[in-house]
């Protein structure tokens, strides 16, 4: 990110950049980097094991809020860290009732020594280059707010099928992201 519009980013408070982070990815890449500290303590909280995963899945969680925070109900930061939480401890709950001790469920997706705006710029395009439609409109949902449950609902397959091309997602990312270091 420029430095020009870095500093235009340091002089906006967390509610003025939520707000323009709804059409400026640059915008949502800085707000995820000002909470990502606070999620990456939080997930270690949560569960030291799989606090990479979940870190991961609490940004994510953050990056689908954007379009849902209201800046007359409460601080951006607060509303960005609370999602990230629901969608954290939503995680360890479906990887304990399928079984799954979350080894395998997530794997880490860049760097940590890269600053996290260039992750997600990088992030995006991997999206867009080596996703099918199918995962493409899987992870949308995901990032949505909805469950693996309402995914299968909603595309018309099997629940199966959704954690499947999840799962094929976070490969996927996984080997281009690792391509990019």
């Amino acid at each position: 990110m420029s430095e020009k519009k870095r500093s235009q980013f340091e002089e906006l408070s967390d509610e003025e950049l939520a707000v323009k982070a709804r059409n400026d990815a640059l915008a949502a890449a800085e707000l995820l980097t000002r909470v990502s500290s606070s999620v990456r303590a939080l997930s270690h909280t949560i569960d030291p094991l799989v606090s990479e995963d979940l870190f991961q899945e609490g940004l994510l969680a953050a990056l689908a809020a954007i379009g849902r925070y209201d800046p007359e109900r409460g601080k951006a930061r607060t509303f960005f860290i609370q999602c990230a939480k629901n969608r954290m401890l939503n995680e360890v709950k479906r990887l304990r009732m399928i079984g799954g001790e979350g080894e395998d469920e997530l794997e880490k997706l860049a760097d940590p020594d890269e600053p996290d705006s260039g992750r997600f710029e990088m992030l995006y395009s991997a999206i867009d280059k080596c996703l099918t439609e199918l995962e493409k409109e899987t992870v949308s949902l995901y990032l949505a707010g909805l469950s693996y449950r309402e995914i299968a609902v909603r595309l018309g397959i099997s629940e199966k099928s959704v954690d499947n091309a999840m799962q094929r997602t976070r490969r996927k990312l996984r080997d281009e992201l690792d391509k990019c270091n």
